[in-house]
Order: structure tokens, then C-alpha cells, then sequence
């Protein structure tokens, strides 16, 4: 699972005391502690600590695994505008791992960092495998319903944490007719009524979408 792993968060600090004893206390070994001191960093408004700490509870590295603790701080992140807490809680929605599973939201989260090129390399490459693993979990059907799906809308579904049921707005563009599309990679289709709402039931006996450039690369 390509989730932003600890060990990598640790290049984007700045020497400074606070950040040099938060990852002492991480090689060490020492994750109760080391979360002490990334709290006081995350008050102050570092958001690399915030992800930092929702990595841990994810890893199970402060004991048991506690996957709505992560998503509580990965959240945070993401209000702070941090991309990898984006992606991060689109692994959340896919697995149904603290949320309840939404695959459709989870494929709009990756398909928006992937097509709006969010975040850096390193963001990029392990969105694009947290793409690929939700394609492979839907049916073309159900990825239509997931382009169907407006940017706002998916913002509104993970700033309520799940409880937004509103279907997109008529004003607002679908993510199939966003501009960021080549030519022919989307086949033509229109909306049903029922694929604008967060719910969608499972259909069966599908192919995939047709490749097309946020999918495969």
C-alpha cells in the first residue's frame, strides 16, 4: 500500500530542535514519544507532522493500528492544503479502513491529484499506484458514476467526513468534462440521475474503462 511512509516525511523537515528530536525519538523507536513531539509541531501548523503522526497511528507503530486516529490527522493536513493527507485519505475510502468504503470517491481523489499534478514526484508516483489499485476494484460502469462526480462535490464529501449525500450542482462541471482530457479518451455518455449521489451499488460483469491517460501510464 502506497501510503506516504514515515521515512520519507523526515526529508521535507527543516533543522530546527523540535523536528531533530521528533525524528531521534521515530529511529529509536520510540513512536509514543516521538508523536508528543510532533503534536507540539502540528499546533503550531506544520502539516509534514500532522501526516507524520497519522502514519503512525496507520502503521500501528504507536501500538494497535488506529486507522480513525489517522484519518482525524490526516484530515487536518489536508485543511492545511498538505496533497499527500489528500491521497492518504483516498487509501482510507478505498479500503474502508476509519470511513466507510466509498470506491468512487477514492478513484475521483487519485484521478484529481493525477490530472491536476498536485503535490511532487514522490506524490505523483504513489497516487498513481493508489489509482491503479482502485481501477482495479471498479467496473466501467461504476467509474463513469465516479467521473459523474463534480470536484466540489468530492471536497464537500470529505470535508463532512461522509455525510454529504447532496448530488453535484447543475452549475458545477463533472469531472468527465473537465478540459484536462485529450481528445477521444473519455467515450461520450451523459449522466444518469443516480450517479451524481455518493452511493452506488456494485455492478457486475463489466470491463474496465478504456485506457486512457489517468489510468494507465
Amino acid at each position: 500500500m502506497r501510503i506516504l511512509f514515515t521515512f520519507l516525511l523526515l526529508i521535507s523537515y527543516q533543522v530546527n530542535a523540535g523536528k531533530d528530536q521528533a525524528i531521534a525519538l521515530m529511529n529509536a523507536g520510540k513512536y509514543k514519544e516521538a508523536v508528543r513531539e510532533l503534536e507540539s509541531l502540528a499546533s503550531g501548523g506544520d502539516d509534514v507532522a500532522m501526516v507524520t503522526i497519522g502514519n503512525l497511528y496507520y502503521e500501528g507503530k504507536t501500538g494497535k493500528v488506529k486507522y480513525k486516529e489517522a484519518y482525524e490527522w490526516w484530515f487536518k493536513a489536508y485543511q492545511a492544503g498538505n496533497v499527500d493527507a489528500l491521497s492518504n485519505i483516498g487509501v482510507l475510502y478505498r479500503d474502508g479502513k476509519g470511513v466507510e468504503e466509498n470506491l468512487e470517491i477514492a478513484y475521483d481523489i487519485f484521478v484529481i491529484i493525477h490530472m491536476k499534478g498536485l503535490g511532487n514526484q514522490s506524490t505523483q508516483i504513489r497516487n498513481g499506484g493508489n489509482l491503479d489499485k482502485t481501477i482495479a476494484k471498479l467496473s466501467q460502469d461504476r467509474i463513469k458514476d465516479a467521473l459523474c462526480y463534480s470536484e466540489e462535490y468530492v471536497s464537500r464529501y470529505i470535508e463532512t467526513k461522509g455525510s454529504q449525500t447532496k448530488p453535484t450542482k447543475q452549475e458545477e462541471v463533472k469531472l468527465k468534462d473537465k478540459s484536462w482530457w485529450l481528445p477521444g479518451e473519455l467515450p461520450i455518455y451523459e449522466c444518469t440521475s443516480g450517479s451524481s449521489y455518493n452511493k452506488i451499488k456494485p455492478k457486475t460483469n463489466l470491463h474496465q474503462l478504456s485506457i486512457m491517460r489517468a489510468v494507465y501510464r
